[in-house]
């Protein structure tokens, strides 16, 4: 059985979408890029399983055809529009709806926009969905990938005991109620009734992103740690980070959560330099990733699986559970315990940019907005350009 274990803080999150836009060369027949990302949904199971919720237990199950949707824009909309239409309405993941795909024809170039469910997969896991896509429009044949799971097989060494006894202490005190399907509507619908995504994109030149490079090369400091101090450049106070950190072994491309993260605590000093500053946080996320890279995924396993669920629930006032109230302040899902900033960094993208016929300028990557942090950066790299996204809620 796929049980959902570490992915389990994804089940009831509301703002659970990771956003992918693609930006194609050229134009593309629709019709033929549709049957494009067709194949690439049946060579992966992931897009062919939903998701199963039975007494507290949820895993994937595999279906015989996929339930992920492909859709041919035809009113006119850009592709934020789309975004801020299609997240206000729940993904049917019990019946296999985890990908949301929207194709935006025009005659200089061609955009494919897929909206996933974080529970189909990591964003590494959407880039290397994208390369299937182009594989297959450009006629070479897809591989199919299973599922892979990290479940439980998680390192037993290095959580701390602190950490150890909270979960042995929720494990006694949690009174095992479960969720439903119903209450996951519930929650979406509440959620969105009076929210909207705020996404606004920049792409940098070749010659602005090799700034960035040769800058961080000269501090000492990794091309992360130096746009992690550029953002905390911009908060007067101690600030919380939260960076998602990819624990994907080489040449696994499959659709998965492969992900673990870490958070560093910092208040950038007016009275260093730049540099100073940015050294200090490279250290920081250095120790950091040294002691602590699975700490959440080892933290989570040991939770009982319904508390999870409960900690979203209670945040958005649909359940009353004096637990979950406390969990979810450790796990940071409220006022001053959330991240005032979450930064994404997909690096430099590492699938090809040329298939055949067709090439890919651009990929625009947008985390989802998660109840956990405030501010929501995502980064990626293609061509020699960076695009930085800012994803943030409105009421």
């Amino acid at each position: 059985m796929n049980e959902i274990v570490t992915e389990r803080s994804n089940l009831f999150e509301p703002n659970v979408y990771i956003t992918v836009c693609v930006e194609i060369a050229g134009k593309v027949c629709p019709h033929k890029l549709s049957a494009a990302v067709k194949q690439a949904f049946e060579a992966n199971e992931a897009a062919m399983s939903k998701i199963v919720l039975e007494n507290g237990l949820a895993y994937y199950e595999k279906m015989s055809v996929s339930n992920c949707k492909i859709e041919i824009n035809k009113e006119n909309k850009n592709w934020i529009e789309l975004v801020n239409q299609n997240e206000k309405i729940p993904f049917a993941i019990d019946k296999g709806e985890l990908i949301r795909a929207f194709i935006i024809p025009s005659e200089d170039k061609t955009q494919i926009v897929i909206m996933a469910h974080h529970l189909v997969g990591d964003g590494k896991s959407i880039i290397y969905f994208v390369k299937d896509i182009m594989n297959a429009l450009s006629g070479i044949s897809l591989t199919y990938k299973p599922l892979t799971l990290l479940g439980r097989n998680l390192p037993k060494k290095g959580l701390p005991a602190i950490a150890k006894l909270y979960a042995r202490y929720c494990k006694h005190k949690w009174n095992n109620r479960f969720f439903t399907w119903q209450d996951y509507h519930h929650l979406h619908k509440k959620y969105w009734k009076s929210v909207s995504s705020d996404i606004r994109c920049e792409t940098l030149s070749v010659e602005e992103t090799q700034r960035i490079k040769d800058n961080a090369r000269h501090i000492g400091c990794s091309v992360n740690s130096y746009i992690v101090t550029l953002f905390l450049q911009k908060y007067p106070d101690l600030c919380k980070v939260g960076i998602p950190i990819s624990i994907r072994q080489d040449k696994n491309e499959a659709m998965s959560n492969l992900t673990s993260g870490i958070s560093i605590d910092y208040k950038y000093d007016v009275e260093k330099t730049f540099a100073e500053n940015a050294v200090q946080v490279h250290k920081r996320i250095t120790r950091k990733l040294k002691r602590y890279k699975v700490f959440v995924l080892q933290f989570l396993a040991r939770l009982p699986m319904t508390l999870i669920d409960a900690v979203l629930l209670n945040t958005y006032n649909c359940c009353c559970e004096r637990l979950a109230e406390k969990t979810a302040k450790v796990l940071g899902y409220f006022g001053k315990y959330k991240k005032d900033l979450g930064i994404s960094n997909l690096t430099v993208i590492d699938i090809p940019t040329s298939y055949g016929n067709y090439k890919i300028i651009n990929i625009i990557f947008v985390p989802p907005a998660v109840s956990y942090s405030n501010n929501i950066i995502g980064v990626s790299t293609i061509n020699g350009r960076m695009t930085i996204s800012y994803h943030n809620i409105t009421k």
